[in-house]
């Protein structure tokens, strides 16, 4: 009897090993690139999936993320595949109904628009680490 208690407790202790190794895996994920550093290569983004941080704001119904380093700006695609996402919808209530400033990482695909003023969008899939912002901040 003893013998099959230990089997249980070994099995759950390495059933909690492997989880909080997983866990600890996600947490060396690379930092968040900047809209500098992506707009700076974008033929070497378009088609791939980034994961962006900048400050996300909303004219009329355009949404964008911004980073006043260099003046770069993105157009943030929310579509309704995305829109069902508890993240994403969270974001755009934030940036959008209420109109306020946020600094937000995005993970999306990079997409060429063709728009000579904002030549290029990302198609949003999630949004982490939303942030609203003071209205004098972020440019």
């Amino acid at each position: 009897m003893n013998a099959i208690v230990f089997v249980r407790a070994a099995g759950a202790a390495a059933m909690l090993l492997l989880a909080a190794g997983g866990a600890a895996a996600r947490s060396d994920e690379p930092p968040p690139d900047t809209i500098c550093t992506v707009l700076g290569t974008a033929a070497r983004y378009v088609g791939t999936t980034v994961t962006v941080r900048g400050i996300a704001t909303t004219e009329g119904k355009v949404t964008m993320l911004t980073d006043a380093q260099c003046k770069g700006a993105v157009n943030l695609s929310m579509d309704d595949a995305a829109g069902r996402k508890r993240d994403v919808v969270s974001f755009r209530r934030t940036v959008s109904e209420k109109g306020v400033r946020a600094d937000a990482t995005i993970f999306g695909r990079f997409e060429a628009t063709g728009d000579a003023r904002v030549p290029y969008a990302i198609d949003v899939y999630s949004v982490r680490d939303v942030n609203e912002l003071p209205a004098a901040e972020g440019g």
